[in-house]
């Protein structure tokens, strides 16, 4: 009998070790999920979070200045994945649709809108009707700042269509493929301008660099400075469309890009891109690409070059640059 209960006895023990490891092995395996889980709301399209930029990436990053009027939209393509940062207007987001469905894209991992202006997220509801969408990502807008209809119409279909929408957080970084998309700006709260709630990104593939800024004006540049964040990049998509409201000259050698990108239009009614901002752009002998001048333009980025599909665009400015359009028509 004695030996009876000393074998119940050792079967219990071998029982309770057995539930022991299994309940331990359960915690170990749990904590390493929930280390491999994002802890912040920045997502690659499989849903992890990077925190730094890819080393030694392969391939290429091809960036797209679709030309879409006086507006932004700029594609961005890596290892199959897309981004695109702002969506052209209410009239020229069909544009925006033509030439993305014309390169075979179906969808769109990341959706920028970065400022609540119709030649930015105007043609937004027409992007996110006719792709799949991934994630939509833009500022966060107390209700009633703006009324317009096509904002809120697009607003109405993100909210009762089960969109993934984020909104933007400094310091979020985005995984596109091996490329990174890091929210540098705007750093303080946007003032009433709705042109400094532009959200500011730096692409980085590799050692090459993007940094992309919206409208966002001087203000906000200055903030960006004053923050410290490395700005040296190889590209800079010029600052509203190359008003003088934006790109100052403290910026402008921040960054010290190699080439400049500017979305307009022939004959814009504000004269865009202003003198100005050309001849800062000149005296520091920056190549610059223009819509108004090379239409939609491609380039691509390597991890040791960049090269453009086009020809570099003269420094003239707006003015100039439609009045030698009318002495050639």
């Amino acid at each position: 009998m004695a030996n009876t209960n000393n074998d119940r006895k050792k079967q219990i023990s071998k029982i309770i070790v057995t539930i022991a490891i299994l309940l331990i092995a359960t915690v170990v395996t749990a904590n390493q999920v929930g280390e491999s889980e994002p802890s912040n709301t920045g997502t690659q399209p499989n849903g992890q979070t990077s925190s730094s930029e890819v080393q030694n990436p392969q391939g290429e990053l091809r960036l797209t200045m679709i030309d879409c009027g006086q507006a932004d939209s700029f594609l961005l393509e890596q290892n199959g994945e897309t981004c695109l940062v702002d969506c052209g207007t209410r009239s020229t987001g069909k544009d925006v649709v033509q030439y993305l469905k014309n390169q075979g894209i179906t969808k769109i991992d990341y959706l920028f809108g970065t400022h609540p202006h119709d030649d930015h997220m105007g043609g937004m509801y027409d992007v996110i009707t006719n792709f799949e969408i991934g994630k939509v990502i833009i500022p966060k807008v107390k209700d009633g700042t703006v009324t317009t209809n096509w904002y809120l119409k697009l607003m109405k279909e993100l909210k009762q269509n089960s969109y993934n929408i984020e909104y933007v957080s400094l310091g979020t970084i985005y995984q596109l493929g091996q490329a990174t998309i890091n929210v540098i700006g705007p750093i303080n709260e946007p003032d009433e301008n709705k042109n400094n709630y532009s959200t500011v990104l730096k692409v980085s593939f590799g050692e090459m660099d993007i940094i992309m800024t919206g409208d966002a004006e001087k203000k906000v540049e200055q903030d960006i400075i004053e923050s410290g964040i490395n700005l040296d990049a190889e590209i800079l998509k010029v600052g509203h469309h190359g008003s003088d409201t934006s790109t100052s000259e403290a910026f402008l050698d921040a960054i010290s890009p190699d080439y400049a990108l500017i979305s307009t239009e022939v004959g814009n009614k504000y004269d865009h891109p202003i003198k100005v901002t050309m001849d800062n752009l000149k005296s520091r002998n920056i190549e610059v690409y223009r819509t108004d001048e090379n239409g939609t333009v491609v380039a691509h980025i390597t991890t040791e070059d960049v090269s453009f599909d086009c020809q570099p665009g003269d420094y003239l400015s707006g003015t100039e640059l439609a009045e030698r359009s009318t002495k050639n028509d």
